[in-house]
């Protein structure tokens, strides 16, 4: 089958679109082609502003579609920091948009970025058998069975004329699942089809989580989300910057800042405090949500490079100290997938910690130096999903979610032939 990904990560930079050839198994897959489109500035803060009301009201969507135009000023002026004057503008500037206008905007881009692709490749709607799209994560807390993924899986079926899939999470939550991290079957799949077994992949986005492959069993899957990946760099340096910057690019900060060992100990008890426990210490498989993570207050006595620096060290630090929950043997070869990586701190903190844990012999290689295209992975993910959803076969398993058994999901949308006539 042919099937398109399509992917908004927890950035909220723009979208992914990967076109892949498979069966909804390792013996068919081949990557045949990727594209993606940026966000403008002003509708990725009214994506955030869409999250932060959402957040706010713990994914009522009723009172967050009530806050909506308040939230836009709170955002801004409580996460970017941003000056009284630019603030009055922006909402001004928005004032008559309201919550659905915001989703209905992500799904007409991401409605975009199939036609791009798709005339990028010289394949035509016709040819495509589906399309798998993630929808943009608002807010994520399985312990009361809430997955807000926002995202009109009809519209975009009548935008692209291709039969689509979304929705993939919500069985998994409903049935005491975590419903995530969703990337551990197609990093099988890949390792599979490469015969680089066993291996663990670790996907550093917003949120970091690790995949550890055995063998081909997906039952044998271990993977869980150890903590922040660059989420909170990301929203440090909008703050010190009001929304000027949006990362710590190339780690242009972090490589001339020191780590603050006592402020990174602190972190570990702070940063991330889930129904009154400690992430850190709960036993995987886990989930985290973007707002689960705190920028704690220590880190205001620091410079914006020493507060890059030792929140780099951290992101890195709890992958390598989150292997400590898990009582298996420990793979040599080790995958690195997501935009995190780009951070060459988080990577060289990383390689540091990781030969410590195992003790030299590690072979460490980012998703591209392994074969696999970085950039198009988390979109082909669920492509690859998308076709085993159309073939009910499980999405995830108890060693990736916690779900009691093996559960497909998703939601299938066929297009509106009326629109087409």
């Amino acid at each position: 089958m042919l099937s398109i990904g399509l992917m908004s990560g927890t950035s909220m930079d723009g979208i992914d679109a990967a076109l892949l050839k498979t069966d909804g198994s390792e013996k068919v897959l081949r990557e045949l082609a990727y594209t993606s489109i940026n966000y403008s500035p002003e509708f990725k803060i009214l994506l955030k502003a869409a999250e932060y009301a959402i957040r706010k009201n713990a994914g009522n969507m009723e009172k967050a579609r009530a806050y909506f135009q308040t939230a836009i000023k709170d955002y801004l002026k409580d996460e970017l920091k941003m000056p009284a004057f630019d603030i009055a503008r922006a909402v001004s500037d928005n004032k008559l948009l309201t919550l659905e206008d915001v989703i209905q905007r992500s799904t007409k881009l991401h409605a975009d970025a199939v036609k791009k692709l798709l005339k990028e490749s010289g394949f035509t709607s016709e040819q495509i058998d589906v399309v798998g799209y993630h929808g943009q994560t608002m807010f994520h807390k399985p312990s009361i069975g809430v997955s807000i993924i926002v995202g009109d899986g009809q519209f975009l079926a009548d935008q692209v004329d291709i039969p689509v899939v979304n929705d993939f999470r919500r069985r998994d939550v409903e049935a005491g699942g975590q419903g995530a991290p969703f990337a551990p079957l197609y990093h099988q799949a890949l390792a599979a089809r490469d015969k680089k077994n066993p291996v663990a992949v670790v996907n550093c986005g917003g949120i970091a989580n690790i995949t550890l492959i055995k063998d081909n069993n997906p039952m044998n899957l271990i993977a869980f989300d150890t903590g922040p990946g660059n989420g909170l760099i990301d929203r440090l340096v909008r703050q010190r910057t009001n929304g000027k910057e949006n990362m710590d690019t190339d780690g242009h900060y972090g490589r001339r800042g020191i780590v603050n060992k006592v402020i990174l100990k602190t972190l570990y008890e702070k940063a991330i405090v889930k129904e009154g426990q400690n992430f850190f210490s709960m036993e995987p498989p886990k989930s985290l949500d973007i707002g689960d993570m705190e920028l704690i207050s220590e880190l205001e006595s620091l410079s914006l490079e020493d507060a890059c620096a030792t929140l780099e060290a951290f992101t890195a630090e709890t992958i390598v100290n989150s292997l400590d929950l898990i009582k298996v043997e420990l793979p040599k070869n080790w995958i690195l997938a997501g935009g995190g990586w780009n951070n060459p701190v988080i990577r060289l903190e990383l390689e540091k910690r990781l030969n410590q844990k195992i003790n030299g012999g590690v072979q460490i290689q980012t998703a591209d130096e392994a074969g696999w295209n970085s950039q198009a992975l988390e979109a082909q993910i669920f492509a690859y999903l998308a076709v085993r959803s159309l073939q009910n076969k499980p999405l995830s398993f108890p060693g990736t979610t916690r779900v009691p058994e093996p559960m497909s999901g998703g939601q299938i949308y066929t297009p509106n032939l009326k629109l087409h006539q």
